[in-house]
């Protein structure tokens, strides 16, 4: 065995690839069995304490024996300063996705930035301006931050006041539809849309769209009354906002309360939020539940509800927005994002289809559902739907269905059995421009996510995803690369300078098995078919082998200075990537089982270069 690791290692191409070619065998193995967390932490482990035995043992080793402190100290220091900031450029481009490890500090560390730079966000905020720090940051933990495209409908006149949106970046206009050109004013940065609604507990009486692609920071009425019943000093701020002239006239002009009950409530919610930290509504808003449940079971085209029992029915009825529109109204028009799902009570509406303008409208009538299957499967309307008659509907928004599915494994039983039916393939094929597979492959992901208890995908992700994929695989095959560079061009100066040590080929090896098993599992998960994985590994190892006799050839006749110098260097870029994602990656998942198997990987590599220096290993 030592002859034969002899004869290797006295071949930089060769030593480069046998060191490596445990990254393709990894990868096979991560596609055909995924381990348990805890056998993946004793891999892992194992494979760092290796690792690390034979950086000592090989590199700090014998630099500190040649008397080269200086080279050892500067080598280390640079090394791992040149894979920081490297990796950090490569993470930037989705090279955290390489590895698991490297996947939770990058997120954990962009949650710590995003989490401080909302905090100095919300404090600029009209509303929240001069909160102490700890309720700002109380406040960031519950604020739902989410990207808009420009002409996105936020809410609409009539819809329930139940969430403030607070603009981060770009702008949002205020529509009134009693204004002849409907502008009512736009709200930019640090402003705050629909803020008096929400205050009041009072439906909107304006439409929020986005003017622009905007940035929105969203606090839902929940986490508004759980953050006034934990913070004195955030329900005493609320109650001091309330004593506003503005918020006495738009109760009196949007609500049209008389001057006396609005002034009441005002100070009835100051009392209340001093005494019992609860804000009570303004106004009761009727949702016509009794008529919906009367109506919910016999709805034509959209047999969700039929079976649904009667409580969660009820959970249904509560997030309705009921409302009469006239005719000519317009619930929507072709091309405009699925946000909400229509339920006639009575009246008529015409489906027109710009695509064929001769084609005779299609007709919905009171009692049947309006823009089903483009709200279900959650791609843009390909009709316009125009109110033949006046009448009245209810409207079930995106955020409320989303809510009362993860809450009702009724409901989230019959919307698989609806996703099921051909009629939902067919409008796909038929009026989204969906292949078969496409379709098919739609609809199984999307009954797969909810049997998951996730949220029902859209089916526009599955174009984006065949489309294009970005320059992730790109980044994290460029980050594995960087891994790999500090060992092969080590391997390369060793080979030339000294004979390398069987026992850091034997580390490397051992620790790149575990990191690539777990690697492609995540790489998996991330979409990338097997083919592709398989692949970026294979190609790795080989390049691992031509770096190592590029180092050879680069570093030929250089003198023993230089060679600790480079040796230090990776010992100090590996040493980084043991501390930062192999160590973190393995206590992750493994716990406690760690140190006793990063101790057995750190003394199989002392033993085996024992018995290489030992007579009988020589011989």
């Amino acid at each position: 065995m030592a002859a034969v690791l002899a004869q290797i290692a006295s071949q930089p191409f060769l030593a480069g690839v046998v060191s490596a070619c445990s990254m393709p065998l990894g990868a096979a193995t991560g596609l055909l069995w995924r381990p348990r967390n805890r056998t993946s932490a004793v891999l892992i482990a194992f494979g760092a304490g290796a690792l690390l035995s034979a950086l000592v043992i090989d590199l700090v080793g014998s630099a500190q024996a040649k008397g080269h402190l200086l080279e050892l100290g500067v080598g280390s220091v640079a090394g791992s300063l040149f894979y920081t900031l490297v990796n950090a450029l490569v993470n930037g481009s989705g090279g955290f996705l390489r590895k698991p490890a490297t996947m939770l500090s990058h997120l954990s560390a962009e949650s710590a930035r995003l989490r401080r730079r909302r905090v100095r966000q919300l404090a600029a905020v009209d509303l929240f301006r001069g909160l102490p720090i700890s309720d700002l940051q109380d406040l960031a933990a519950c604020v739902q931050v989410a990207a808009y495209s420009e002409r996105h409908t936020l809410f609409r006149s009539n819809d329930p006041g139940e969430s403030l949106y607070l603009v981060l970046e770009g702008a949002v206009h205020l529509l009134d539809p009693g204004r002849d050109d409907g502008l009512y004013a736009s709200v930019g940065p640090f402003g705050s849309v629909g803020r008096l609604a929400f205050l009041t507990g009072t439906p909107h009486r304006m439409a929020a769209v986005c003017a622009s692609e905007a940035q929105l920071a969203i606090l839902s009425r929940p986490d508004f009354e759980r953050l006034l019943q934990e913070s004195l000093s955030f329900s005493r701020h609320i109650a001091a906002r309330l004593h506003h002239p503005e918020l006495l006239s738009y109760l009196e002009e949007r609500e049209q309360l008389p001057r006396q009950q609005a002034e009441a409530w005002v100070a009835a919610a100051r009392q209340a939020l001093m005494a019992t930290r609860h804000l009570p509504d303004a106004v009761t808003i009727d949702r016509h539940i009794a008529a919906f449940q009367a109506q919910a079971r016999h709805i034509g085209k959209f047999p969700v509800f039929a079976n649904l029992p009667e409580d969660d029915l009820e959970q249904v009825a509560d997030r309705l927005v009921y409302g009469r529109f006239d005719d000519g109204h317009a619930f929507f028009q072709a091309g405009e994002e699925a946000e909400r799902l229509f339920l006639l009570e009575r009246g008529e509406v015409e489906l027109l289809d710009p695509r064929q303008p001769r084609r005779r409208p299609r007709l919905i009538r009171g009692g049947e559902a309006l823009g089903e299957l483009s709200f279900v499967t959650g791609v843009d309307h390909t009709v316009t739907a125009v109110a033949r008659t006046t009448g009245s509907a209810w409207a079930l928004r995106r955020e409320d269905f989303d809510h009362l599915l993860e809450r009702s494994a009724a409901l989230d039983e019959a919307v698989r059995l609806f996703l099921s039916d051909e009629r939902v393939r067919t409008y796909l094929q038929g009026k989204q421009g969906f292949t078969v597979d496409l379709s098919e492959r739609w609809v199984n992901r999307a009954l797969h996510e909810m049997h998951r208890g996730h949220l029902l995908p859209s089916a526009s992700v599955v174009l984006d995803e065949v489309n294009s994929r970005g320059s992730a695989p790109l980044a994290i095959w460029i980050g594995l690369l960087m891994d790999g560079i500090p060992e092969a061009l080590t391997i390369g100066a060793h080979v030339i300078a000294a004979p390398l040590s069987s026992s850091l080929l034997l580390g490397l090896f051992i620790a790149n098995y575990p990191e690539a098993l777990s690697s492609s599992h995540g790489m998996r998960q991330q979409g990338f078919p097997p083919f592709m994985i398989l692949g970026m590994w294979a190609g790795l190892a080989l390049l691992t082998g031509v770096l190592a006799a590029l180092g050879a050839a680069v570093f030929q006749g250089v003198s023993d200075r230089w060679v600790s110098l480079i040796g230090a260097m990776a010992a100090g870029a590996m040493l980084t990537v043991i501390s930062e994602t192999m160590l973190p990656e393995s206590y992750a998942k493994g716990g406690s089982v760690v140190g006793l198997s990063t101790i057995l990987g750190f003394l199989a590599i002392i033993y085996v270069n024992g018995l290489n220096a030992s007579p009988h290993g020589a011989g």
